[in-house]
């Protein structure tokens, strides 16, 4: 009975180590199972979440008209950010930055300006344009910028007969991304700009339902909020894409107050780009007044409020304004 029960007692031993052996097998495994968080890849120029292949978008910049003849343009409701400043004739011009969207058709686009140039270097972007003045010409020259002219680079664009000629340019986001390609001109996405979406939910900024900007006798342009974004219109009529009605929206609007002036010409413009001066930042229903600060073009842009705290801009697209100190601004 006694090597019975010894018997019975190794092999109980020997089960039980076993068991422990096993269940320390299992823990001592290595968790591959285990879901490994998700990177995350923030737009440089907007500040949103997008996917790693958006991130890899090649971005760009394109000169846009906008006198009344070239509305509705293309494309400009899907630039990450559109610069709106004088240019001759008393009617403003844009230059819009593309990288997270892709529109089929940009447009209609214009020549080039030395103070587009300026803005482009911020970013030291290749932009797309038709011509340029003779300052604009000698500085692509000097500076050897990425220059993207139809008037080299015929094949990229195209005209839209059913427009008058001298409105009637268009590219696309494919052509543009195609000829950096082959230039070898492509610079990776670089933020010059600070992002903070919580900034704009404080309840003690002032308010800005909506915003009119009369920019002169010929033009002026407003925008009214609507579900968390400014939708933007210009001469009394809603600003939209040509190609299916969507209408144009901003989530940042920056207004940023210089010099503008005449040449002796009496036609083209100069636009004081460095120094500082006063601007305003909207964003969510909020305003902010401060001051913009630059000191070379090849610096980042400032914006700081009254205490001399960056501004930071919201997440999503911006609109910025660069006006003559002296147009009349009324916020709501």
């Amino acid at each position: 009975m006694k090597k019975l029960i010894s018997f019975i007692s190794i092999i109980l031993i020997f089960l039980l180590s076993g068991c422990s052996q096993s269940t320390k097998n299992v823990e001592d495994k290595p968790k591959d199972n285990i879901i490994q968080k998700e990177e995350k890849y923030i737009s440089p120029y907007t500040g949103e979440q997008i996917s790693k292949d958006t991130l890899n978008n090649i971005p760009f910049m394109v000169i846009v008209e906008n006198s009344k003849d070239a509305r509705p343009q293309s494309g400009l409701v899907d630039a990450d950010i559109v610069y709106e400043t004088m240019a001759e004739g008393g009617i403003p011009r844009f230059i819009a930055l593309f990288h997270k969207n892709s529109p089929e058709k940009i447009g209609p686009v214009r020549s080039a300006r030395p103070y587009f140039l300026d803005l482009s270097k911020l970013y030291k972007l290749p932009f797309g344009h038709c011509g340029y003045s003779e300052e604009a010409k000698n500085q692509i020259e000097t500076e050897n910028l990425p220059s993207l002219n139809e008037f080299i680079y015929e094949k990229y664009y195209w005209r839209d007969k059913s427009r008058k000629y001298e409105h009637s340019l268009y590219t696309s986001t494919a052509n543009m991304r195609k000829l950096i390609s082959e230039k070898n001109l492509i610079i990776n996405p670089a933020s010059i700009y600070n992002f903070d979406k919580s900034y704009w939910e404080n309840s003690n900024l002032n308010s800005s339902n909506s915003v009119t900007i009369k920019v002169n006798k010929y033009y002026n342009t407003s925008y009214a909020l609507k579900d968390s974004l400014y939708v933007k219109q210009m001469d009394g009529s809603a600003s939209i894409n040509r190609d299916d009605n969507r209408p144009i929206q901003a989530k940042n609007i920056v207004i940023q107050l210089t010099d503008i002036t005449l040449q002796n010409d009496n036609l083209h413009v100069d636009i004081r780009l460095l120094g500082e001066g006063d601007c305003l930042v909207i964003s969510n229903g909020k305003v902010v007044k401060g001051r913009w600060k630059q000191s070379s073009l090849d610096s980042n842009i400032e914006l700081i409020d009254s205490l001399g705290n960056p501004i930071p801009l919201n997440t999503g697209n911006t609109w910025w304004h660069i006006l003559d100190k002296k147009v009349p601004i009324e916020i709501k």
